[in-house]
């Protein structure tokens, strides 16, 4: 390993360990949301041990002693592993795939007095979730820049949701969208595109999505302009790390809807967690011990 690809994963690991960030801790009021922020930095830190383990200090296993120490399960433990992975898969796909999205992005507004022309339900997804953001500058210098704001923005999202009025996690619904869109990445080609969904199957994913409650993100941006530039452009090294990307993410699901079988719906009210009392049961303060 090259000096300068040291520095780039130590890096990496350093800002791993410093999510979800400190100035969400500051907006957190109450005893729930406290604990919850802790909790994700906490497992964030043991991430980014795992990750030092795996990439930059020999003999060192982290995740080992805490499973001899009972402080984290199997489960958790492969959780990690899986969630190291998929981070080192989304870095080398965003060392190929910056300078197109920097292009796909930088169109957008050329694209805006076109929209009317398309289809309906493209006219919708654009003004959910593009019309806003093609108004602002696209934002990075480097692929580090685009790959470091996608991690922020899914662990600070994970944690944000609790800092709402009322946010709920139906548990069938969101298990039912990890399985299809696994069986998405499954059916995924050895060039890594997608294949695509009729009607019924995009509405029953939407469904499950909770459609509403989805908005932009810097990684979807990242996956829908690798899906159209795998399609339309002859760029071996964007399939083959667009691949690796869609396999450590499968992979990642599939852990994901295995342990959501075991879980029930939560949900944040004005700052307390709340989970369902049973299936299809209404929603009950938990109490911590």
């Amino acid at each position: 390993m090259n000096p300068k690809d040291y520095e780039i994963l130590k890096k990496i690991a350093q800002l791993l360990a410093t999510l979800p960030s400190d100035s969400l801790l500051q907006k957190a009021q109450t005893k729930d949301q406290i604990e919850e922020w802790h909790k994700l930095r906490k497992t964030q830190i043991l991430l980014a041990e795992c990750w030092k383990a795996k990439w930059l200090v020999k003999n060192y296993y982290p995740i080992e002693e805490a499973l001899d120490k009972q402080e984290i399960s199997q489960r958790k433990a492969e959780f990690i592993f899986l969630c190291v992975d998929e981070c080192k898969a989304r870095w080398e796909l965003c060392q190929v795939a910056e300078k197109y999205v920097a292009d796909l992005y930088k169109a957008l507004p050329l694209l805006t007095g076109y929209i009317d022309q398309l289809p309906k339900s493209t006219t919708q997804l654009w003004d959910k979730i593009f019309a806003q953001v093609s108004l602002k500058p696209y934002p990075f210098k480097s692929a580090y820049d685009l790959f470091a704001e996608s991690l922020k923005e899914d662990v600070n999202d994970s944690f944000s949701v609790c800092l709402e009025p009322y946010y709920d996690v139906p548990r069938k619904k969101w298990g039912k969208a990890t399985k299809q869109f696994t069986e998405v990445l499954e059916q995924a080609g050895s060039n890594g595109i997608y294949p695509r969904l009729n009607s019924r199957e995009e509405s029953k994913l939407k469904e499950n999505l909770v459609w509403n409650k989805v908005k932009f993100s810097w990684i979807g941006m990242i996956l829908w302009t690798c899906q159209i530039e795998a399609f339309h452009n002859d760029d071996p090294l964007l399939r083959q790390k667009l691949v690796s990307y869609n396999h450590s993410l499968q992979e990642l699901l599939r852990k994901q809807f295995t342990a959501s079988r075991k879980l029930r719906g939560w949900a944040w009210i004005k700052g307390e967690l709340f989970g369902t009392s049973g299936p299809g049961g209404v929603y009950v303060k938990l109490n911590k011990t």
